[in-house]
């Protein structure tokens, strides 16, 4: 049996959920700011339910060269949370018709779920929307374990 198995017509079903919008960001600082944000929760005293959630929204190739992505970086709150600035709340998100992958390895080996994923849009003649859902489930050292949704269309 193959480690990566591609299953079809899932759905990703968030409830009370607190983002952070990044638009126009080098693909150099998502770290980063995935690291402000989770600081930013934790001195808010925001509790939180799940694992942290990622979704790059589109990519954009300027006429120098630089590359830039929107990506909100989200979590799931128990309670209700104010729109502030950057910082959205979506009382649910539901993506449903989404091509699915469960992955656990290393950060260097993630780029195997892609290339899987990719090809079996490919293959299967699936065309994608263009959003990407990444859920978190751990990060160990270098080991980490992650859900990808990525909804194509019907």
């Amino acid at each position: 049996m193959s480690k990566l198995q591609v299953l079809e017509n899932k759905k990703l079903k968030l409830v009370n959920v607190f983002t952070k919008e990044l638009r126009g960001i080098q693909i150099e600082d998502v770290e980063k700011e995935i690291k402000k944000f989770i600081n930013f929760l934790e001195i808010s005293q925001i509790q939180t339910r799940g694992p942290l959630i990622t979704k790059k929204a589109g990519t954009t190739v300027h006429d120098n060269g630089d590359i830039t992505i929107d990506y909100d970086i989200m979590v799931q709150t128990m309670k209700k949370m104010p729109n502030n600035g950057s910082f959205r709340f979506h009382e649910t998100i539901s993506v449903e018709n989404c091509v699915y992958i469960h992955f656990e390895g290393t950060n260097d080996e993630l780029n195997y779920a892609h290339n899987k994923l990719n090809l079996h849009l490919w293959e299967n003649d699936l065309v994608e929307s263009g959003d990407e859902y990444m859920v978190h489930l751990s990060l160990n050292n270098n080991w980490l374990e992650v859900d990808i949704f990525k909804p194509v269309e019907r």
